[in-house]
């Protein structure tokens, strides 16, 4: 499905991914080890083309939508998210994500995605009620980049490799598959831009489903990969990471 974005926001985007550029995401997991993807020269090329001030205005929930896909199709760090619409790190239950050196006391506790969780802080503040309206549609954004991002890839992968003498593209379980995949991604990009309205209010219901929806997607996409998709080398496992830690986090705060 084509969607079609107002010509401003589609400028803001074509902004963030300049500020994105070549930044790729750490291509394998350090296993047991606690990680920490933040970025500060990212964040500041981000800062400088306005994405931290998305949360001021009901207004720019547009922006914020349009600059959170392009963040989820690079797997860029979480903490881009919640610092420009949060204020700080994300705080739920004793843990923080991205909290080492922002939050006070507490330890690294180890986890398969560079989210830097750090454990056991005592007197976290909850998210501010007024600001999770902005977190919650820039995280339906990221989840729908994030899909959009792995069912490129997944396609691009059924195009090129061949099996049995032809495309996997061609093959009936393969394109069953990607249509699968197809419809959630579609379904989240849908939910993100509902999200953006300024009367849309946090969008609880939707973030309930767009965590397993998104990993969904990235697990039809290691599918389609074969063994390749399983593969630390081949990058293709940082969508599912990801999604299955964005949902873990969305169902904590819900």
């Amino acid at each position: 499905m084509r969607f079609t974005v107002d010509p401003e926001l589609e400028l803001f985007a074509e902004s963030v991914r300049g500020a994105i550029g070549a930044w790729e995401a750490p291509l394998e997991p350090a296993f047991g080890v606690w990680q920490d993807d933040r970025d500060d020269a990212l964040a500041a090329r981000l800062a400088a083309v306005g994405w931290g001030e998305l949360w001021t205005d009901p207004a720019l929930l547009g922006p914020a939508v349009a600059g959170g896909l392009e963040l989820g199709r690079a797997v860029a760090p979480l903490c881009l998210l919640d610092d420009a619409t949060l204020g700080g790190p994300l705080a739920i239950e004793g843990r923080a994500r991205h909290g080492e050196g922002r939050v006070e006391g507490g330890e690294r506790e180890p986890t398969l995605d560079g989210t830097g969780t750090i454990r056991g802080v005592a007197a976290l503040a909850a998210p501010d009620p007024e600001r999770l309206p902005v977190w919650g549609a820039v995280t339906l954004a990221y989840l729908a980049g994030l899909a959009d991002a792995a069912l490129a890839n997944a396609v691009e992968h059924a195009r090129s490799r061949e099996q049995f003498g032809a495309p996997l593209a061609t093959l009936p379980a393969v394109q069953a598959r990607l249509a699968d995949a197809a419809i959630d991604r579609d379904s989240l990009v849908l939910c993100a831009w509902a999200a953006a309205a300024p009367d849309a209010g946090f969008p609880a219901a939707t973030l309930a489903w767009a965590g397993g929806a998104c990993r969904e997607v990235t697990a039809h996409v290691q599918q389609i990969h074969g063994g390749i998709g399983f593969a630390l080398e081949g990058g293709v496992h940082r969508y599912y990471r990801r999604a299955k830690s964005v949902q873990v986090w969305v169902d904590a705060l819900l």
